[in-house]
Formats: C-alpha cells, sequence, structure tokens
C-alpha cells in the first residue's frame, strides 16, 4: 500500500521552515514565482562588455564565485528541500551575483538551473541545510555552481501501482527533489533498464512532469492524478 500510494512528503524540517527560510541573505531563498508587476525585480538578459566575449569559448560545468563583503545581498532565489546542493531558480537585478554576472563573459555567468554544491570548498558532499547556514553568515565566500546535467524519463507507466519515490519540495519553490527510491515501484523498474547518467538517483530534481513546470505543488498533484508520465529531471553536472 506505501508503495502505490508514494510518500509524497514535503514537510520541511529545520532551517527548511518558512520562518527560517523567508529572508536569509537579504533577498528571499524560496521567492513565489514572480507576477508581470514584480517582473521588474528580475534580471534581465545581461549585457556584457565586448572585450569580456572575445575568446568565451570556455564550457566549464563547474566554476567558483567569489563573493566579497559581510551582509550584501546576494541576489538569487534558492529551491529548498532537503538532501544535496541548492537549485537557483531566480536571479534579481541587485546583489552580488547579478553584480558578478555583469563582469565576466556569458559562458560564466550564474543561470538560473544552475547549482551551488559548495560554499569555500569544490566538495559537493554539503547538504542543503549546510549550505544554507554557510549563507546566512555572510562574509567572504567562494560560491562553487555546478551547470545542470538534465535529461528526459519517457513515457513512464505506474501501471496501477506506484512511482517508488520519496519526494520533498518547498511549497514556495519551483522544482520536486527526489528524497529516496524504494525497492518497487515504476522509477525502480525503469532504473533497471537503463545505467550510468540516465538512472533516476536519489538528490535528482524533477523540473517538469508532463510539461508542468512548477508550482512544486502542481507536479506532485500532477503525479498523483496520472498514470503515465514525461518527466524531465536536473542534477549537478560532473565536472
Amino acid at each position: 500500500q506505501k508503495l502505490a500510494m508514494d510518500k509524497l512528503n514535503h514537510d520541511l524540517a529545520g532551517s527548511f521552515s518558512d520562518s527560517a527560510g523567508a529572508e536569509v541573505f537579504g533577498c528571499r531563498t524560496a521567492p513565489p514565482a514572480p507576477s508581470k508587476e514584480q517582473s521588474g525585480e528580475l534580471a534581465p538578459p545581461q549585457t556584457v562588455a565586448p572585450e569580456l566575449t572575445q575568446g568565451a569559448t570556455d564550457t566549464a560545468t563547474s566554476f567558483e564565485v567569489p563573493i566579497t563583503g559581510a551582509g550584501d545581498a546576494v541576489g538569487i532565489g534558492l529551491d529548498l528541500a532537503e538532501g544535496k546542493s541548492l537549485r537557483i531558480c531566480w536571479i534579481y537585478q541587485k546583489g552580488c551575483i547579478p553584480e558578478y554576472n555583469a563582469s565576466v563573459s556569458p559562458n560564466r555567468q550564474v543561470q538560473v538551473g544552475d547549482f551551488i554544491v559548495g560554499i569555500n570548498t569544490k566538495d559537493a558532499d554539503c547538504t542543503a541545510e549546510e549550505l544554507v547556514e554557510k549563507l546566512k553568515d555572510g562574509g567572504d565566500m567562494r560560491i562553487a555552481i555546478r551547470r545542470p546535467f538534465e535529461f528526459t524519463v519517457a513515457k513512464l507507466d505506474k501501471n496501477g501501482g506506484g512511482l517508488g519515490l520519496d519526494l520533498s519540495f518547498h511549497p514556495r519553490g519551483a522544482c520536486v527533489k527526489i528524497r529516496s527510491i524504494f525497492e518497487e515501484g515504476a522509477v525502480p523498474m525503469y532504473n533497471k533498464t537503463v545505467s550510468g547518467d540516465k538512472q533516476v538517483q536519489v538528490n535528482d530534481w524533477i523540473v517538469s512532469v508532463n510539461g508542468i513546470e512548477g508550482p512544486p505543488k502542481e507536479m506532485v498533484d500532477e503525479l498523483g492524478s496520472s498514470s503515465i508520465f514525461d518527466l524531465v529531471l536536473a542534477r549537478p553536472a560532473n565536472p
């Protein structure tokens, strides 16, 4: 019965509660999707000096962003969910990250969908809670960024059972996080048919369900009401 229903648990503990996560760095860490009236708060496409784009052929999937100044707003909105990494879901006009983006070539700019995997370390084993605490501490830091690796699982069929996933999400985020994978269900069955990066993994982010891209509650509702799915998933790319 537990497998058939799937555990769609979105209770967030500790620093992932609304009260602790609403105003973390001088900007909202998991803001609601901006309305048309609020869209001016978001950063427009970056304009970069021509000399910064010349010879910009670096396609690295990981890089570090230096942040200087205690108490300055970072200028990003984050998807908060249990597990590892933080997913960037909004970039604002003001803050350390927008200022950094204006100073580098486009291939080195922080983008929506990128992941924060470490702070003052390139080690990607930091938990989301640890990353949030380090960002709250402020001061000088180096933020380790990974580009997303995205893939699609098409026509995933529950066949009258469950997905076989334990999910977590922040109600004001944009995606759904895979907290654990059960032994039975549509996803573990799919994993037996593929290998390597195409397997669904713990800490993967579901960014789309049957074409629905957030809010996460709508994606979870779609997972509960439909029997066949097209899923788009993302995780930090390998460095």
